[in-house]
């Protein structure tokens, strides 16, 4: 492959391993398995869910890392969820769900991996997963520290979340070296149609407030137009984000041979439409997509 083949590859590699890691957030069982805790609130289990890997933290870190929630939406849950559940349970609860997850899922599809398939896409997710730096990269150094238990299904899923948070990490370092805040980075999206403002402003729990202030920055800056659409200087900022992150990703996927992305790739292709075809996750999931030609 040459350079530019080998950037299109990596980046399918990811999008297919996001689609794995997405299940988390979405798929019945993984609710269920997080309430099965005693967490009744949706947020606190996504919070204590995501940042349980480092460990019994207190809300700003929280905020920092995960960077576009208000932090009085973090406050709501964190660090009160401690209290119903430690970290290491919301871990556990968060593989149980995969596992319940994936039995329903390939119990019942053609796509269905066989043992020999999953076991080498795993081998090869966990080798690029675990290629990355930890320096800057705070959920992802912290996911590192976590032990998945021995069923290939399990470290897929972790080396999915690995990459996946990596990529998060290197976003939202660019997001924060080009003065754009977690608020103004869901009114980016929102310009380019990619999210709905009351869907957003309110999953994110940002005041009419910080939104008003967040669009008259990016007016200022030239990014949004009165209207809150995107200006053409704001759709060039917003793709080359994302073409930078991706830049900063790849470097992961170096550890990987020619042969092995291709492979991964073509494994990975019958699991990803396999969590397509099931439902599971809502449409807005593929998200990156749009961004990819925004």
């Amino acid at each position: 492959m040459d350079r530019n083949e080998r950037y299109a590859s990596s980046l399918k590699v990811w999008a297919q391993l996001e689609t794995f890691h997405d299940l988390t957030y979405f798929a019945k069982e993984c609710r269920e398995s997080y309430k099965t805790l005693g967490v009744a609130d949706s947020w606190a289990r996504y919070f204590g869910g995501r940042a349980a890997p480092m460990g019994q933290v207190e809300p700003g870190v929280v905020t920092a890392a995960f960077y576009s929630f208000s932090h009085h939406n973090v406050e709501a849950a964190i660090p009160s969820v401690w209290k119903i559940a430690a970290p290491e349970q919301f871990i556990t609860a968060r593989f149980a769900g995969i596992l319940a997850t994936w039995d329903r899922i390939m119990g019942s599809s053609t796509l269905a991996p066989s043992v020999e398939v999953l076991a080498r896409a795993t081998q090869i997710a966990t080798k690029i997963s675990r290629h990355g730096e930890r320096d800057g990269h705070p959920l992802y150094a912290a996911n590192l520290s976590v032990q998945p238990p021995d069923d290939p299904i399990s470290q897929l899923f972790h080396a999915a979340t690995l990459i996946r948070e990596y990529r998060g990490d290197c976003h939202n370092s660019l997001l924060s070296v080009n003065q754009i805040n977690g608020c103004e980075a869901h009114i980016l999206m929102v310009a380019i149609g990619a999210e709905q403002r009351s869907t957003a402003q309110t999953s994110r729990g940002y005041t009419d407030a910080e939104w008003t202030h967040g669009i008259e920055n990016l007016t200022h800056r030239g990014l949004i137009a009165k209207d809150e659409t995107i200006t053409p200087e704001g759709r060039s900022f917003r793709s080359d984000l994302e073409r930078r992150t991706n830049l900063l990703m790849a470097p992961l996927f170096d550890v990987a041979s020619d042969g092995e992305l291709t492979e991964l790739q073509a494994l990975a292709a019958p699991i990803e439409m396999a969590i397509h075809d099931s439902g599971s996750l809502p449409t807005f999931q593929r998200v990156h997509e749009l961004l990819a030609s925004s």
